[in-house]
């Protein structure tokens, strides 16, 4: 009897062994597959990102370049193409041309991808302009220009590029912001754009999920950037005579200086961006903010007490 419970002894010390062996292998080759899945998508593979000469669009083509990815860098500008000669040193990186609201220049750069015979693993569509002001006195040209933009630009370029993500399996990524889901006064073009872009991803997430393709959307809170001191004053004199000059002028200057305060760095937002194109189970929103709390509050805050604050607010 002790020589058999010796041996079932035995016995169970060799399957403990044998599936402690089984799991670390099972837990190296796991390892192993998402590191070779990892480098293989850097070396077989390109994500394009638009408005990529500034703010969060140049620190995510850094942020994607150092981790090994190759990138395209779209510009629309000839001042834009200057601030991306600057990442010449940097490898990995090619920039071109495009304006996402030029049917030509998407037919080219759709072209231009196919022709490197390389995956496009990816898409981000962070190109979008702020043009803030009240909505009662703004020029519908402009509004539509905005939209151009920030909704029928993507929804053009995405168009475009789809056939060749649906070939990568690939993702996309909108950079959107929490203007997509909080609206305050005089950034109404803006956020409405914003919200525009939310509902699209929605529905097209939907849609291509059964196809294996992913949509996330990227919501900043304000971003700390120089562009708020060069366009800042423009912005409020466009609207000198209104009556909601001074209005608009104080929400302005406040935004500016909240954003120099307590605004998000683009290379965080950036960093949110590469976990959206990289983690095996990406979340459909990454909320990107300094004030998490208050963010995720509004969205459930009635419409009469969320008024009420915003006005104490500006």
């Amino acid at each position: 009897m002790k020589l058999k419970k010796q041996a079932n002894m035995h016995n169970a010390d060799k399957c403990c062994f044998f599936m402690s062996s089984m799991a670390s292998r099972m837990g190296m080759a796991a390892a192993l597959l998402f590191a070779n899945r990892s480098i293989d998508m850097a070396v077989k593979g390109c994500i394009l990102v638009t408005g990529a000469a500034s703010g969060i669009g140049k620190a995510t083509v850094l942020t994607l370049a150092k981790k090994g990815f190759g990138v395209y860098a779209t510009y629309a500008t000839d001042k834009s193409q200057v601030e991306l000669e600057k990442l010449r040193d940097v490898g990995g990186i090619e920039a071109f041309k495009l304006d996402i609201t030029n049917d030509g220049d998407v037919a080219s750069a759709v072209a231009f991808i196919e022709g490197k015979g390389i995956n496009l693993l990816a898409l981000v569509n962070n190109a979008g302009i702020f043009s803030p002001g009240p909505l009662m006195e703004y020029p519908v040209e402009r509004l539509i220009e905005q939209y151009n933009v920030n909704v029928f630009g993507t929804h053009r370029l995405t168009k475009a590029l789809f056939p060749l993500l649906l070939k990568s399996r690939g993702r996309i990524v909108n950079v959107s912001s929490v203007a997509g889901f909080v609206a305050t006064p005089f950034s109404g073009p803006y956020a409405s754009s914003k919200h525009a872009m939310e509902g699209w991803s929605d529905s097209l997430r939907r849609e291509l999920l059964p196809l294996g393709l992913k949509v996330i959307v990227v919501q900043p809170a304000l971003i700390d950037t120089p562009l708020w001191d060069r366009d800042i004053e423009g912005k409020i004199e466009r609207y000198r005579g209104s009556i909601f000059y001074e209005a608009n002028r104080k929400k302005l200057e406040h935004e500016a200086a909240e954003a120099k305060t307590h605004g998000v760095q683009p290379e965080v937002v950036a960093e949110a961006i590469y976990q959206a194109l990289t983690v095996p189970n990406p979340k459909t929103r990454y909320l990107v903010t300094n004030h998490p709390v208050q963010h995720r509050l509004v969205r459930f805050l009635p419409d009469a007490l969320l008024d009420r604050l915003v006005s104490k607010e500006f």
